[in-house]
């Protein structure tokens, strides 16, 4: 049985984790998955009382949480800021805790990820990196319109990722550019769809509130040249009056439009395949997609699988662990595609600083609110 330590009590933890936690938690565990020991919280501010409130028990710090939570049969979620995370992880570590859920990013940088890489080789640590998206029903289909060729082959894929991001931006400085916001979702989506990639295109745009201006943080885009010749368009607008999470993927004979729930409150996907062979005929589907449902409950799932085959071999393996991990995109490897996401988001505030510096920069291109969005070249109209 497995219980729960939620490290960061903000939006991620307590408004994201913990509601996903309580769900599975409350369903028929006939497995026996989930310890009927209370979840464990704990955040540098203090939020003893809400703790209390959601069902939760607070902990004075890291080492009471230890106390409160035993390492060895216990999954962490570390729901802090990236740049916090690697002394967090050590901590965790110096206390025993393995079972580690960190939030996307796993890192600001490639020296940050580096540094996360050889702690969890060297303590065992079994990270994972949160990827609803790898887990999302819509990736699943679009996976296997990818992989059997109903369409023909891959040849292009594009994401527009809109929500409108003033009131968090101006109270948070977690994320230091846009590309940190939204765009781990989509790369990842894309790196498993497409494989690996090089970044060829990247810029970013300021946002502005009145005077105040937010150096990098209104907007972003990227280009992707993947090796196997697809070639990927995302971008993401944080001052977008709309909520918008849609992708479309070009094939041979088709196209599919597919739009990602833009937020906890609806957990239902969209997704249109139009078959050009078939005369151009459009099948919509609506489809269930609580993402990051199925991803937790798959990570612990995981977890006490690799607890029971490393019984009595001491090992401290599993799926995502840090040890091992390569710069090859695996199809089910969060940690893998993670950490490839972190490597790419660099070049691309490179290459985007680079591009401001020479003054060649140009505002990312906002498809139109209605109608049809270039990427797909005639594809289905926006659907809201």
């Amino acid at each position: 049985m497995l219980n729960t330590f939620i490290v960061g009590g903000g939006r991620a933890g307590l408004g994201l984790h913990w509601p996903v936690l309580r769900k599975l938690r409350a369903l028929p565990d006939e497995s026996g998955l989930w310890s009927p020991d209370p979840p464990v919280v704990w955040d540098v501010q203090d939020i003893r009382e809400q703790a209390l409130a959601e069902g939760l028990v607070p902990a004075d710090s890291l080492a009471h949480a230890a106390e409160l939570a035993d390492p060895a049969t216990t999954v962490v979620h570390l729901c802090t800021p990236p740049a916090d995370r690697f002394a967090t992880l050590q901590e965790l570590a110096d206390l025993g805790y393995t079972r580690i859920v960190v939030e996307k990013p796993m890192a600001d940088d490639i020296a940050g990820l580096e540094a996360i890489d050889m702690l969890a080789r060297v303590r065992g640590l079994r990270l994972r990196v949160v990827s609803p998206w790898l887990a999302s029903a819509l990736t699943r289909e679009l996976a296997e319109l990818t992989r059997y060729g109903t369409l023909g082959e891959l040849r292009s894929l594009s994401f527009t990722q809109f929500k409108p991001r003033w009131t968090r931006t101006l109270r948070s400085n977690n994320h230091t550019t846009a590309f940190d916001v939204e765009l781990p979702h989509s790369l990842g989506v894309a790196l498993r769809l497409a494989g690996d990639a090089r970044i060829t295109d990247a810029a970013l745009t300021d946002m502005r509130i009145g005077d105040t201006v937010i150096p990098d943080m209104g907007g972003a885009r990227l280009t992707l040249q993947h090796h196997n010749g697809v070639t990927t368009e995302i971008a993401s607008d944080l001052t977008s009056p709309i909520r918008e999470r849609r992708v479309g993927l070009r094939f041979d004979t088709g196209h599919v439009v597919g739009h990602y729930p833009i937020s906890d409150v609806d957990h239902h996907a969209s997704l249109t395949v139009h078959d050009d062979a078939g005369g151009g005929a459009a099948t919509p589907r609506l489809l269930f997609d609580d993402a990051l449902t199925s991803y937790v409950d798959h990570a612990y799932r995981e977890y006490r699988a690799a607890d029971v085959g490393d019984a009595g071999s001491g090992g401290s393996g599993g799926s995502g662990s840090g040890g091992g991990a390569s710069d090859g995109v695996d199809d089910m490897d969060d940690y893998a595609i993670a950490r490839r996401v972190v490597q790419l988001l660099q070049e691309a505030r490179l290459l985007a600083a680079a591009q401001n510096a020479r003054g060649d920069s140009t505002a990312p291109v906002r498809p139109p609110l209605t109608g049809v969005s270039p990427a797909l070249q005639g594809g289905a109209d926006h659907e809201g």
